[in-house]
């Protein structure tokens, strides 16, 4: 029976187009598509033991090559030629997703150590000897040459990484490319801004940017049988933070500087802005259920057990100091949500899908029938 590591393989050696292999999958996925497919998640990681194996190492080896490249820019290019090496036998030759994976991580890392923003004021005649703390200041010489640095980093990670992309088609490296993107837009459009908070707005620009990237892969198979669902899948995984954070510190923006004793990243919680996380949340975990991606639910959690805890010690407030108790209540609350949630799943689609028009819900994956 000739199974995907097959045709895979088959699209390597030649004996068949990549576009060949997506209409094959789309045409296999059309005719076996069933509830249990539907109600399914799915990306691909790892096939075996052989995999995780290779994985320890591609890390202990990756380890190892970075310590000995340092800040060289040569050794960092040398040891990403090597790491492409490697991709072409594990990647390409072997079909490896795990390894893929790390090499591709790898292969990053390398391009983006290349540059030195030292190395810039060099070439500037500035003294390299200024500490890099000195660069913080947006409108200085080093700041603006650390930007300019950070930059070039970004840009050429963008560029490798697409490259990447091109030669193995694996689909995390467009998680890298996004991601890269991402700090070229802020690293270049940061400063510009005439407030901190418009920080966040540009995050969420950037996150709504990738969303809508991720969404075209997903449209575009609505089955989820071709290597087009695990491009989604990867860029939904940055979407789904970006969004989520930014989102949440537009809204509830935390005094400058934060006070002591507030929640996770400088929030501060009140009855109002615990009332904005649920709703914030619900909204997520609707859209979430919708386009049948559970990242943006899973990036809110940190956020929906902070609005918990809090709304537990303001109700029971004779156990303000009992923390503990506090946090592991909210563990079950949280948890028993999540169960609660995963498993009526697929219920929730279908009473949602009824709401589009047929024109939506035919792009969207479907739901599962009922048992």
């Amino acid at each position: 029976m000739i199974d995907d590591d097959d045709l895979e393989a088959a699209v390597a050696d030649g004996i068949i187009t990549a576009e060949q292999l997506e209409a094959l999958h789309k045409f296999a996925g059309s005719r076996r598509l069933s509830a249990e497919r539907a109600d399914e998640e799915r990306f691909r990681f790892m096939r075996g033991f052989n995999d995780f194996f290779f994985a320890v190492g591609i890390v202990l080896f990756g380890a190892g090559i970075a310590f000995f490249a340092g800040t060289s820019s040569l050794m960092n290019l040398l040891a990403a030629i090597l790491i492409w090496a490697l991709a072409e036998f594990l990647v390409r030759r072997m079909r490896l997703v795990l390894p893929g994976i790390l090499l591709a991580c790898l292969f990053a890392f390398f391009i983006f150590r290349l540059i030195d923003w030292l190395s810039i004021a060099s070439l500037t005649g500035l003294s390299s000897s200024v500490p890099p703390q000195l660069a913080l200041p947006q409108y200085t010489v080093f700041g603006m040459l650390t930007r300019a640095a950070i930059a070039t980093k970004a840009l050429g990670t963008v560029v490798a990484t697409a490259l990447f992309y091109a030669r193995f088609r694996l689909p995390f490296a467009l998680l890298l490319i996004a991601g890269s993107l991402v700090l070229l837009a802020t690293t270049l459009l940061g400063p510009l801004l005439p407030a901190a908070s418009w920080a966040y707005a540009l995050l969420l620009a950037c996150g709504l940017a990738v969303f809508a990237a991720a969404m075209a892969y997903d449209l575009s198979d609505r089955t989820r049988t071709t290597r087009q669902a695990d491009c989604a899948f990867w860029l939904h995984l940055l979407a789904a933070p970006l969004i989520v954070h930014s989102l949440i510190r537009l809204i509830l923006a935390p005094p400058i500087p934060p006070p002591v004793g507030s929640a996770p990243f400088g929030l501060t919680m009140t009855p109002a802005s615990a009332v904005a996380i649920f709703v914030i949340v619900a909204f997520l975990t609707a859209v979430a259920i919708v386009i049948d991606r559970r990242a943006l639910l899973v990036s809110a959690l940190i956020y929906l057990g902070t609005a918990i805890g809090y709304t537990l010690t303001s109700a029971v407030r004779a156990g303000t100091n009992d923390n503990m108790s506090v946090f592991f209540a909210t563990l079950v609350i949280l948890g028993a949500m999540v169960l609660i949630l995963g498993a009526g799943w697929q219920p929730l689609r279908r009473v949602f899908l009824r709401l589009f028009p047929a024109a939506i819900i035919d792009r969207l994956p479907p739901a599962a029938l009922p048992a």
